[in-house]
């Protein structure tokens, strides 16, 4: 099995296959199921739309817009489209804003976490697109919007849940899918440390405070339901402390991570991971994994929702938008821009992305093909997991955060694992809370 290269934020990744080769190969395979939506529109929708022109922008660099490039080409010369890339890398969210500000967006645009948060009011519904009923039901939560609108064609996605290296547990007694409260981990934990090897790997991140906070503080049946609040600005974060803040001091003061936590980086944490050094990682997504196993390829790993914190609650995958594409509700080309989309939908075009980029299919005819190790684990968890009561929705901090609070997370664990004391809770909630007042200040204004 082929595995993918760790991705990397907006377009960080390298492929572990020739790009070239890649793009060349995806638009000649006839097998795929589909093939047979495209065929559908058949000649004489390529005749209807040959001419035409449209604008296509992307975060993509590297080898991964080599391979989109290659893509292109096949469809330019399938349909007689013409289209310009515009590759904006590390300055696409900044351009994006921009053209939204003046109202000239491109004819079809990657949404890069944010069609329904951010770009909603710009995009046309696709909802009645063939493709949409390929989606794996792991996709729709992010996506779809309260009325059913659905506004682009994701043809990968982010996942976040629990990492577990099944060797320790096992080695430990501890049965991972019998956990489902986060006092089920706490016990676990316990049970690890009493082994001899640290519970928890983790650096000193936001995603600690930030990727499972809704187990808390957000979802039906967990031990606060403060959705509103946080939404609406009024949240004072009394509940956070009350919980998370609570249960990370506990698991702090048991000595469950590395004790220098504070000065470790993600290479430390994969090296440790790799070689057996920890037993869980929280709130990350299985490509970490795939760079464990290329250090350490007997290891064994599985992936697992974030955990609830009542028994009435849910455990949570938090899903995040991975390449996604929408077309500009104001194009003047909106044949083509339909016609490219149900192009990327096909699974050996989306598959042939997902490679170079390094996430996961969520189409499920892409999903046949893909040979992913983040497929599979994540695959694997749905089916073992069948009968938990498991909540697929977007990122926390994405939905229910105003933006710019992912750096002040980081900032708060960081405190917090420099003074577990009550004063230096209170200091961190504290922190939090004028932060997010601001913030939120900030997007009411704009």
């Amino acid at each position: 099995m082929r595995l993918p290269s760790l991705h990397a934020p907006e377009g960080g990744a390298e492929s572990s296959a020739p790009a070239e080769s890649a793009a060349a190969e995806a638009p000649a395979s006839e097998d795929a199921a589909g093939q047979d939506s495209a065929a559908d529109t058949g000649e004489a929708a390529a005749t209807d739309i040959s001419g035409s022109t449209i604008e296509v922008a992307v975060t993509y660099t590297g080898d991964q817009a080599t391979t989109f490039q290659g893509l292109v080409d096949a469809f330019e010369e399938e349909t007689g489209v013409t289209v310009n890339i515009a590759e904006y890398g590390q300055d696409y969210e900044n351009t994006m804003k921009t053209r939204m500000a003046s109202n000239e967006l491109p004819d079809v645009f990657q949404t890069h976490g944010w069609s329904l948060l951010r770009y909603k009011e710009y995009l046309m519904d696709v909802s009645d697109q063939p493709w949409v009923s390929d989606y794996d039901d792991s996709a729709l939560g992010v996506i779809q919007d309260d009325d059913g609108s659905i506004y682009v064609l994701m043809i990968s996605e982010l996942v976040n849940g629990t990492l577990v290296n099944t060797d320790l547990c096992e080695a430990a007694g501890v049965d991972p899918y019998s956990i489902h409260t986060w006092d089920d981990f706490t016990e676990a934990c316990a049970k690890i440390k009493e082994s001899g090897v640290t519970p928890i790997g983790s650096t000193s991140n936001p995603g600690l405070f930030a990727n499972y906070a809704g187990t808390f503080v957000t979802y039906e049946g967990e031990m606060y339901e403060d959705g509103a609040a946080q939404l609406d600005g009024s949240w004072d974060w009394q509940d956070y402390k009350d919980s998370l803040i609570k249960y990370t001091v506990n698991w702090i003061d048991s000595g469950y991570f590395y004790e220098d936590i504070l000065t470790l980086v993600d290479s430390d944490l994969t090296e440790r991971y790799a070689t057996g050094q920890s037993a869980f990682i929280l709130g990350n997504d299985p490509s970490v994994l795939v760079t464990c196993l290329s250090l350490n390829p007997d290891a064994n790993y599985i992936f697992l929702p974030s955990f609830a914190s009542t028994d009435s609650g849910v455990e949570h995958v938090g899903i995040g938008e991975g390449d996604t594409f929408g077309i500009w509700k104001d194009t003047k080309n909106e044949a083509a821009a339909k016609a490219f989309l149900e192009y990327m939908a096909r699974p050996e075009v989306a598959v042939a992305i997902n490679n170079v980029t390094g996430k996961l299919s969520c189409l499920k005819s892409s999903m046949e093909l893909d040979e992913s190790y983040g497929l599979s684990v994540f695959t694997e968890m749905q089916e073992k997991c069948a009968d938990c009561n498991i909540f697929y929705d977007n990122l926390w901090d994405r939905q229910y955060m105003p933006s710019g609070m992912w750096n002040i997370f980081g900032d708060a664990s960081n405190m917090l694992f420099d003074d577990t004391s009550e004063k230096g809770q209170d200091e961190v909630i504290e922190y939090l809370l004028e932060n997010y007042q601001d913030l939120y200040a900030v997007a009411q204004e704009g």
